[in-house]
């Protein structure tokens, strides 16, 4: 995906009750990932998931499969401190206090990798954050310290477009706006907005998903390109796992603004967020193979069209969450969402848990037959899956 080169208030209002709406659909993807398959895609995980960013987006699965009262998109009424019933995210906390023991003492940001892109530590944002919640009073202060450099950063440090857009690349280099942006900054914006009542942030999170939209979405259907600007990493195909990123980003920023105590303010935003999502996922679906998996690109002129089961665990995660969420989603796009599900976990090898076939993260056109990112996405694929239907039982 890249170059290899008043806290009090977060887990209150970020995990609030979220009204859903959704109708009844019929349901077609009933069984659960096995219990041993994922603790082998959890191996995997652990052993794999070495950058930032593949990091961050565990320990989101993380959050939302094992410890969802603590997650953007749960239903529950958290309070702060958590209750007792709440169960500490050790794991969360232990992926947070090691790249915390490894960050330079001169870095602004979250955590540094020589070469990366400015938009990736911050995918950390968030399970920093409830990290710092379950902390002792100087971790705590650490954690929040840190983050606030890492907000501060990307907010005045990191290049802009001429029309405010915060470049995926650091400082140095042209602005390049990169699709898979709207998964890493947005949702932690939106995250430390509320943590530190702080609405302006939530609105920045919404403005830099609008920008980017205006930039990357394609003038003949709802999809986006992978990358403008930057030179080198420009990529105006419609690649699958780009579109992934900003369709999940974007629904992970709806849920934390539906939870907000600015919820009612940002009316018309959250509308506009639901109508970005379905737009990306419906143009997305339409691309539906003969497996049952999307290509890795929409487009005939990027000629990378094998099946990839890494962007569409993705998309299939991102759709059921605008369900649950929204409730406006169409039946079309969930049942799309079931079809997907089905056929990823069948591509899961049962002995080692990887899932294939899947892009290259490091090279985007390219197959290849395990990546730690579709690990992370097959877990946060079944976390929505599971908290879709379960509101629905929920609400009926």
């Amino acid at each position: 995906m890249r170059c290899s080169c008043g806290l009090a208030g977060a887990v209150t209002a970020v995990v609030g009750a979220l009204a859903v709406r959704a109708a009844p659909l019929k349901r077609s993807d009933s069984s659960p990932l096995p219990d041993d398959a994922v603790a082998l895609i959890k191996q995997r995980l652990i052993e794999s998931a070495t950058d930032t960013w593949t990091s961050g987006t565990y320990v989101e699965a993380l959050l939302e499969l094992d410890y969802p009262e603590l997650s953007v998109f749960s239903s529950s009424s958290g309070t702060y401190p958590p209750p007792s019933s709440a169960s500490p995210p050790y794991e969360v906390e232990s992926i947070v206090a090691s790249w915390a023991s490894k960050r330079p003492s001169w870095t602004k940001e979250l955590a540094y990798e020589n070469g990366g892109a400015a938009a990736d530590p911050a995918a950390l944002g968030v399970g920093w954050l409830v990290a710092a919640a379950f902390a002792d009073d100087d971790t705590k202060a650490v954690y929040l310290a840190q983050a606030r450099q890492e907000v501060n950063y990307l907010l005045n440090s990191v290049p802009r477009t001429g029309d405010g857009a915060i470049s995926h690349r650091p400082p140095g280099e042209s602005p390049s706006l990169w699709a898979d942006y709207v998964s890493m900054v947005p949702p932690f914006l939106a995250y430390y907005g509320v943590a530190t009542s702080d609405r302006s942030l939530v609105a920045q999170a919404y403005t830099q998903i609008k920008l980017y939209r205006a930039h990357l979405q394609s003038s003949s259907s709802g999809s986006w390109k992978h990358v403008v600007g930057g030179g080198s990493f420009e990529d105006a195909g419609l690649w699958n796992t780009g579109n992934g990123w900003a369709a999940h980003g974007i629904v992970r920023v709806l849920a934390t603004m539906q939870a907000s105590p600015w919820s009612e303010s940002f009316a018309n935003e959250k509308t506009d967020l639901a109508d970005w999502a379905t737009e990306i996922l419906t143009s997305a679906f339409s691309h539906l193979k003969s497996d049952s998996l999307l290509p890795n690109y929409y487009d005939a002129a990027s000629s990378s069209y094998f099946s990839d089961a890494s962007g569409s665990a993705l998309l299939a995660a991102a759709a059921y969450r605008l369900a649950q969420v929204s409730g406006t989603s169409s039946e079309y796009l969930v049942e799309t969402a079931s079809t997907i599900r089905s056929a990823v976990n069948g591509k899961i090898n049962q002995s080692t848990g990887w899932v294939s076939p899947v892009v290259n993260p490091l090279s985007f056109k390219a197959q290849s037959s395990a990546s730690p990112e579709a690990e992370a996405f097959l877990l946060l694929l079944e976390a929505a899956w599971r908290d879709y239907y379960s509101s629905i039982a929920s609400s009926s």
